[in-house]
């Protein structure tokens, strides 16, 4: 009897449902939950385990690889795991000056030769952050992480085991530097610790609650673990990196120009606003962030739940999730290009150097379907304790209720390397959008239209029919008429017909 085949969805969902199962190692600290299924490339299950299923602290790859299937030919299998396979160099340890060698599930996965691993999230450690999904990838094998709905309950799952990590990651004392490959993990040029801000690091120390004070050794052998501080072998003096200096230096734009943050304010009347936000990352956001608030969108008070209230003519917590993104995750080894946010009456502009970090795409973007995975995981990191970024996730979903706020949904664009953000704030962006000359020939029947079927991805005359309580035929004509607009598009023949927004 043949196998029952599943879909990569369901696979995901089983290996959750697997980490469940985890059995705890330790008693003094939190151990993940941590489920991973092997299967054929049809989605044939052959097996499936989870953390100390055979042996407490066991991982559950191993399990797989090396118990229960060491006897399978493995080539061209598929691997579903919750958690971002260890690499050597994380699984090995020092105790008592004796080094123990283990190897890590990201050689056990190379060495099986399984074709493809789809990984839930990535470690919480930023400093192995992302290095197992990169081993693999330079192994040859594809990787494609968990959708974010999946990968949100694995973070609430394992949510003490995350802030545990974390909070390990940043009282760890100094190991060794990796090699240096990029600007950011280079000495500054011309800097010294004196480059440093005082109220930078400061604001770091107080919004983290960090677990020293500035200057110390506590923080020296803080930020040399980090990478954020190199220390020379030979004379012993510490120098800032460049991932230091643009994160806490006093003017890191004198060395690294492309941190600078370029906002215009178009009124719409009159001479635009424009204004060069410079200085370390850490006080650069908060900054651009009250900006915004002051001149780049209208505030009015809301007093119909009895208290006042600001409300913005655009939702303020996207726009500032939009900004945050460009901060934390743009390509800063990128030296001819800036940050840039542009708002006029019509639409608003976010503008980042870099392409989708892979596995993501474009596509994913554009349909707000990306996980999360970051390109610069210690600003990331450094970000998410000053609880200046928001959780894991946030703002994608945001961004998926702008239809029910009377918004389209973002439009993502690739430009010479520069990813593009651009959301629209009125019936004349619509229009214009559309292609149509006039704004006047977008009705308020359009508009809603539109919005419903971005929020609902398609429709068919039915179900469009029900959501606003149409007859059959009003609502073929409705339709029929936005498709001779331009404004939608259809697909299918008789009752199999779907209308989407043209994109």
């Amino acid at each position: 009897m043949a196998k029952k085949k599943f879909s990569p969805y369901e696979l995901m969902q089983m290996a959750i449902a697997e980490s469940h199962l985890s059995i705890p190692e330790h008693t003094h600290k939190t151990d993940p939950k941590v489920g991973a299924i092997i299967t054929t490339k049809n989605g044939e299950v052959l097996a499936q385990a989870h953390r100390g299923e055979l042996r407490i602290g066991e991982h559950c790859e191993y399990t797989l690889i090396e118990r229960k299937l060491v006897n399978e030919n493995l080539r061209g299998c598929v691997l579903y795991v919750t958690l971002e396979p260890c690499t050597d160099e994380s699984r090995n340890q020092n105790k008592a000056g004796n080094e123990i060698k283990k190897r890590g599930c990201a050689t056990h996965i190379v060495k099986s030769r399984l074709s493809k691993v789809y990984i839930g999230v990535e470690d919480p450690n930023p400093k192995i952050a992302t290095e197992g999904k990169k081993f693999l990838e330079n192994k040859g094998i594809e990787v494609e992480m968990f959708p974010l709905d999946l990968q949100t309950i694995i973070w609430k799952d394992n949510t003490k085991f995350i802030k545990e990590k974390e909070r390990e990651a940043l009282e760890a004392k100094r190991e060794a530097l990796k090699p240096i490959q990029t600007i950011l993990q280079q000495s500054a040029p011309g800097a010294t610790i004196k480059s440093f801000s005082d109220v930078a690091i400061q604001k770091l120390i107080t919004e983290s609650h960090a677990p020293f004070t500035y200057p110390s050794e506590e923080f020296n052998e803080w930020a040399i673990e980090f990478g954020f501080i190199e220390e020379d072998s030979k004379t012993h003096q510490l120098k800032p990196t460049g991932l230091g200096i643009i994160l806490f230096g006093k003017n890191p734009e004198n060395q690294f120009p492309q941190t600078v943050f370029k906002v215009e304010i178009n009124y719409g009347s009159g001479k635009p606003e424009v204004r060069d936000f410079k200085g370390a990352l850490v006080t650069q956001l908060s900054a651009v962030i009250d900006f915004i608030k002051d001149k780049g969108l209208k505030f009015t008070m809301d007093k119909s739940s009895g208290r006042r209230k600001e409300v913005a003519d655009f939702p303020f917590e996207v726009l500032i999730e939009a900004v945050a993104n460009a901060v934390i995750h743009r390509d800063y080894t990128m030296e001819g290009a800036t940050n840039y946010l542009y708002i006029d009456p019509d639409k608003i502009i976010v503008r980042s150097p870099g392409t989708p970090v892979a596995p993501l795409t474009l596509d994913d973007l554009k349909n707000l379907s990306a996980p999360s995975i970051s390109r610069n995981p210690k600003i990331m990191y450094i970000f998410n304790q000053m609880e200046l970024a928001e959780q894991r996730g946030i703002g994608m979903r945001d961004m998926k209720q702008l239809p029910d706020k009377g918004f389209l949904l973002p439009d993502f664009k690739l430009k010479s390397g520069l990813l593009e953000v651009t959301f629209g704030r009125t019936k004349a962006f619509m229009a214009k959008k559309a292609g149509l000359k006039n704004t006047n020939l977008l009705t308020e029947i359009d508009k809603k239209t539109l919005l419903h079927i971005q929020k609902t991805d398609s429709v068919s005359v039915s179900e469009y029919a029900g959501a606003f309580d149409l007859n059959i035929r009003t609502a073929t004509r409705q339709l029929t008429k936005m498709v001779q607009k331009n404004l939608i598009a259809k697909q299918g023949i008789g009752k199999a017909t779907r209308y989407f927004v043209r994109k």
